[in-house]
Formats: C-alpha cells, structure tokens, sequence
C-alpha cells in the first residue's frame, strides 16, 4: 500500500512571519507557542493542542490559530481543523501556509474543488515554495489529473533539486500511471537524500514485492519499521508481503501489530478470519 508523506505544514518560525511584538501577552502565547510546538515533534498532540489553545486566550496569532488546526487533524478531528484553519485564513488570507493547510484539510475531506480553489491561492501567494507544487500535485494525482500532477512535482524539484518528499511523492504517480522504474528511481534518490525517510522505504518495498522481488522487499519493509515502528501500515504492508512469502504466521502476527498500531484494518479483516483464526 503506496503512502504519501504527512505534508501539512507546522508553524515555528514566529518572527519570521509575523514580525516581533513586545506585547507582555504575545510574548505569553509566544512562549505557549514554543512549547506546544516542543509537544507536537514529540507525538503529544492532545497536549500540544491545550498548549496552542491557551497560547490563543493570550493573543490569537494566524500561526497559533492554524497550529490549533494542525493538531486536531493529526487527531482526526477533522471538522474542527477545517474550523480553524478558516479562522487562520480569515485572519489574513494572505498566508500561503494557512492557506496550503486549509486546502490539505479539505482534501482529506474529499472536498477536492474546494481544495483546488485554496492550492491555487497559496500559490498566488508564494510562487517559490516548492511544497505548495508537492501538495498541489498529489491533489491532482487524487483527482486523475496526471499531466497536472506531474507538472507540479515537476516544478517542485525545479525549485529545490534536494526535496526527498517531492521525490517520494512522484513516485506514486509513476506507481499509478504503471511506470515501475521511474517509481523506483524517485524513492532511491529520496533515500539518498533522506537514509532516515522511513515511508519511501516502505515505498519501495511495495514496488519491489509488485516486481517479485520479495526479500528486497522483505528488506526495505524492515528497515522502515526498523526506523518507525508506529506505524501500522508499515506492518500491514509487510503482512501481506509474508503471506505471498507462504509465512502465514508471521503475516498474522504482522497485522495485529497493525492494529496494536492504531490502523483501521476492517478492510483485511477478511484475511484476518480467513487465515489467522486458530
């Protein structure tokens, strides 16, 4: 199961966007800032998000508004992300951030005209951000639109040459449109750029097990759990890989590691039923 990179962009760098204040109480949600977004690279995003919520009673920032977003979409919530990343963009539209996030939200929604719309504006916004282009173009590769895809992953790496994620994320559409090379040769060079990328491993051990290639593939699957062992895809992935290797039981004991992960695996259950029940 191909994956593209988590893309939604996390503010940092406050005086770099809005400018400095010496406001008592931006320097209060400042610091709420700093700390929540400590929070949020740790994996603690319930508490990065009571973090950024009384950074925002201090002073309600464009950046702690949007932050707010981005935490509840990393906690599923997708309705009330979509709620304030509006109130980001309605507090200046003018962002290419906010904007990009908003659209990402709204794509995640299957709201994909929509979506559109607000890319589009953030590249009004910013037309040398090569990030926009990589998420404007996985929009479009939803949306079967390959030749405008391609030409955004396209532009992304005009712009920065060294960008791992726009490497990974063209390889998916090589992987849809059935170039299994190219798809192979973007991941590589990903990993040269990024030896730490765990999901263009992951990546690539799903092209490889589609080549036949099963202990490449073996191999890759391993060294992206070896280096993210949370995620549940990961161990799906490498289930159903051991279970065309004939290893029924470490593919069983894959897939409840995906579940233990937190990944919906409803959709396997069949497998499940069918191959692990004793």
């Amino acid at each position: 199961m191909k994956i593209l990179n988590i893309h939604i962009a996390l503010f940092f760098l406050v005086t770099l966007l809005i400018g400095c204040n010496n406001n008592s109480e931006y320097s209060k949600s400042n610091e709420l800032l700093n700390s929540g977004n400590q929070l949020f690279k740790l994996g603690k995003y319930k508490e990065a998000l009571s973090t950024y919520q009384e950074g925002v009673s201090h002073e309600s920032t464009v950046i702690l508004l949007s932050n707010i977003g981005t935490a509840y979409e990393e906690l599923a919530e997708l309705d009330s992300a979509e709620f304030y990343f509006r109130k980001a963009v309605n507090k200046d539209n003018n962002n290419a951030i906010s904007l990009n996030n908003l659209a990402e939200c709204l794509e995640i929604k299957n709201q994909f005209e929509e979506a559109l719309k607000y890319f589009n504006q953030a590249i009004e916004v910013d037309k040398n951000l090569s990030l926009l282009y990589i998420n404007r173009g996985e929009l479009y590769l939803e949306m079967r639109l390959y030749e405008q895809s391609r030409n955004d992953f396209d532009k992304a790496l005009e712009l920065d040459s060294m960008d791992a994620l726009a490497y990974n994320n063209r390889a998916e559409l090589f992987e849809v449109t059935g170039d299994f090379n190219a798809a192979i040769q973007d991941l590589n060079k990903a990993l040269f750029l990024d030896s730490s990328y765990a999901i263009a491993y992951n990546n690539r051990g799903f092209l490889l097990k589609l080549l036949g290639q099963y202990e490449n593939a073996l191999s890759d699957y391993n060294f992206a759990i070896g280096l993210d062992s949370r995620q549940g895809v990961f161990y799906l992935d490498r289930g159903i890989l051991k279970m065309e290797m004939g290893n029924m039981v470490a593919a069983c004991d894959d897939w409840v590691k995906a579940g233990n992960a937190g990944y919906d695996i409803s959709s396997f259950q069949y497998l499940i039923d069918k191959y692990c029940q004793q």
